[in-house]
């Protein structure tokens, strides 16, 4: 009975992770808020300008010869759409990578390799060489 769960077991776990993976990461990038796109401007503005404002953007930015009136006013001169693409580019930018993902499939093995021992019976055992 219990080598039957413990099959059952691996294969629901297999065939849920193989579901979770199926679905797109962006599933609702196309869903808009009740008002629309009235404030996309101002709140994508308001998103590049915190990101200006950082230190290593602008030093880098100071190291090309760009000053900050000079930057305001070519983000000023964007259309909506080329401001709200930047914007979005933004997003998807981690400076050091998204630590905490991994921390969290790391986590998740972890905790799967115990459920699995525990099901089968098994015990890793370490001891120290002399």
């Amino acid at each position: 009975m219990k080598k039957h769960f413990s099959r059952f077991f691996v294969l629901y776990l297999v065939f849920s992770f193989f579901l979770l993976s199926a679905i797109p990461s962006k599933t609702f990038a196309y869903v808009a808020d009740s008002d629309g796109f009235t404030n996309t401007r101002t709140e994508d503005m308001a998103k590049v300008q915190r990101v200006l404002e950082s230190k290593i953007v602008s030093g880098k930015l100071s190291k090309l010869g760009l000053s900050n009136v000079e930057i305001n006013s070519r983000i000023e001169k964007l259309t909506d759409g080329e401001l709200h693409q930047f914007a979005s580019q933004i997003d998807s930018l981690y400076p050091g990578g998204d630590g905490l993902g991994v921390v969290i499939a790391i986590l998740v093995i972890v905790i799967l390799v115990i459920v699995i021992l525990q099901l089968t019976g098994k015990k890793i055992i370490i001891k120290e060489a002399k």
